[in-house]
C-alpha cells in the first residue's frame, strides 16, 4: 500500500495544476485551523482544492510541501494503516520540515475514523490541513467532537450565477450592450431551469439532464444508502422526490406517513424523521422555518423544502419547466443562503417568501414572482407589510423577471429589483 500511496504523491507533483477558473469563496491559507471546505458531489471542491495550491505556489511555497490524496481513488484501501500516508510522503521527501507540509485530503467521509486521524496530524504534524467532505452532518458532528476549537468549515455550492457567467467568459459587468445582454439573459434561462453545476455550464442541453440524474444517483446510493447503511432503495428513492417535488412548498412528515400507509408500505414516523434527517445530510434538498421569535415554536412548525441547486428539480420532475415562478423563488433561496443560514418564511394571512438575518446589516424581508403585473401587485405588497411589522427594521425587497407595474405604486421602503441585476450584485 505504501508504494500506491507513492505513486499517488509523486504522480500529483510531476503534473501541473489543471486550468481552473476562479471561484468567489475565499479562505485563508494560514489560519493554523484544520480548514474544512464542504458541499454538494461534484460542486468544484477538489478543483477548488488547486485554486488554494495555486494561490500558495503564488506566495513562494513548493509543489513538494502539498500532500495531496483524494480518498475516493480506487486504488487506496480504507482499512490500511493511515500512518503510511505520511510515512510514504517521508520517504519521498525525508528533508522536508513536517510543519511546513500543507496536508490537502479529498473526500475525507471516505475514510473510517478520519476525524482521530486528522486530530492527530494537526496535534503532531501540521497546523496546515484541508479537507473536503460531501456529507454535511456527519463532517459537523465529528469535527464538533473530535476537532472541537481546531476547524472552520467553509460551504461551497454549485455556481452562483456570476461565476456561472464567469466560467462562459461573459462580461457582466456590460449589462448595457445590446449583444452582451442577450448573452447574459440567455445564461440566466439555462441557469434557472439547470443550475449550477460546473460540469454542465458548456453542455449541451440534450445531455444535462442525463449528467443530472447521474449526480443524483450517486447521492443516493453512495451517500445515503452505502454510508448509512439503507437497505430499502425503493421508499429512499420515494421520500427523495417527495421532497424534491415539494421545493418550495411546505412539508409535513405526518401527511408523508399517511400518504406511504395508503399505498401499504409499513414504515414508522421515527424512521421517515431519520431518513430524512440522512437525505437533507448530502446537500441535495434542505429546509427552512416559519419565523417565529420563540425558538420552540420555529422548531414545531412545518418546514419549506428548498434545493441546493435548481437542477434536480428540472432532471426530475420535468413539468418544473414551466413552472419558472419556483425555479425563480428556489435561485433567490440559494443565493440568499451564501448571505446568511438564518432563513425564514412567514405567514400570517399573507406570505412573504423569505425573513433573511445577514449577520452585518438589516433584515431582508424578501417577495419573489415571476411577474409583477396588476393582479398581484397587492398581495405582494401586503406580504411584505405583514412581514414589517413583525420585523419592525426589515427592509423591503421585491424580486422579479418582468415588470409591468408603475414603480410609483410600490412604497419607498421596498426595493424592486430583476432577478439578474439582484443576483449580480
Amino acid at each position: 500500500m505504501k508504494q500506491i500511496i507513492k505513486t499517488i504523491i509523486k504522480d500529483f507533483h510531476s503534473r501541473p495544476l489543471p486550468s481552473f477558473k476562479p471561484r468567489q469563496l475565499e479562505v485563508p491559507l494560514d489560519l493554523g485551523k484544520i480548514t474544512t471546505i464542504i458541499g454538494p458531489r461534484r460542486a468544484g471542491k477538489t478543483w477548488y482544492f488547486f485554486q488554494l495550491m495555486a494561490g500558495l505556489e503564488a506566495c513562494g511555497k513548493k509543489r513538494e510541501q502539498f500532500l495531496y490524496i483524494n480518498f475516493e481513488d480506487e486504488r487506496l484501501e480504507p482499512a490500511a494503516d493511515y500512518d503510511q500516508i505520511l510515512a510514504a510522503y517521508l520517504e519521498l521527501y525525508p528533508d522536508q520540515e513536517l510543519d511546513d507540509i500543507y496536508i490537502f485530503f479529498d473526500e475525507i467521509q471516505e475514510l473510517p475514523n478520519w476525524e482521530k486521524y486528522i486530530r492527530r496530524l494537526y496535534d503532531t504534524v501540521s497546523r496546515k490541513i484541508f479537507l473536503t467532505g460531501s456529507n454535511a452532518k456527519m463532517l459537523s458532528k465529528e469535527i464538533a467532537t473530535s476537532l472541537r476549537g481546531r476547524s472552520l468549515s467553509f460551504e461551497i455550492m454549485p455556481l452562483s450565477f456570476s461565476e456561472f457567467l464567469l466560467f462562459r467568459d461573459i462580461d457582466q459587468e456590460d449589462r448595457y450592450s445590446t449583444i452582451n445582454q442577450a448573452r447574459i439573459q440567455h445564461s440566466f434561462e439555462e441557469y434557472l431551469i439547470w443550475g449550477g453545476f460546473p460540469e454542465l455550464v458548456n453542455v449541451e442541453t440534450r445531455f444535462k439532464a442525463n449528467i443530472l440524474q447521474e449526480y443524483f444517483n450517486v447521492m443516493l446510493y453512495r451517500d445515503l444508502m452505502d454510508r448509512y447503511e439503507i437497505r430499502d432503495a425503493s421508499i429512499l428513492k420515494y421520500l427523495i422526490k417527495r421532497l424534491i417535488g415539494s421545493f418550495t412548498k411546505e412539508f409535513s412528515v405526518n401527511k408523508l406517513y399517511n400518504d406511504l400507509k395508503s399505498r401499504g408500505i409499513k414504515i414508522g414516523k421515527d424512521s421517515i424523521y431519520r431518513l430524512i434527517d440522512q437525505i437533507f445530510s448530502i446537500f441535495m434538498v434542505t429546509y427552512i422555518e416559519k419565523y417565529d421569535p420563540a425558538v420552540v415554536k420555529r422548531e414545531m412548525s412545518n418546514r419549506k423544502i428548498y434545493l441546493y441547486d435548481n437542477g434536480f428539480a428540472s432532471a426530475t420532475h420535468y413539468s418544473f419547466f414551466e413552472d419558472q415562478g419556483k425555479l425563480l423563488e428556489n435561485l433567490v433561496f440559494t443565493r440568499l443562503r451564501t448571505i446568511t443560514e438564518e432563513i425564514y418564511f412567514l405567514k400570517n394571512g399573507y406570505e412573504c417568501d423569505f425573513v433573511a438575518f445577514p449577520r452585518v446589516a438589516r433584515p431582508i424581508l424578501v417577495q419573489v414572482t415571476k411577474k409583477l403585473h396588476q393582479d398581484n401587485l397587492s398581495r405582494e405588497i401586503k406580504g411584505l407589510e405583514k412581514a414589517q411589522k413583525k420585523i419592525k427594521d426589515g427592509r423591503g425587497l421585491l424580486i422579479t423577471n418582468d415588470i409591468t407595474v408603475p414603480l410609483d405604486l410600490i412604497p419607498e421602503w421596498i426595493e424592486v429589483k430583476t432577478a439578474t441585476d439582484w443576483l449580480l450584485e
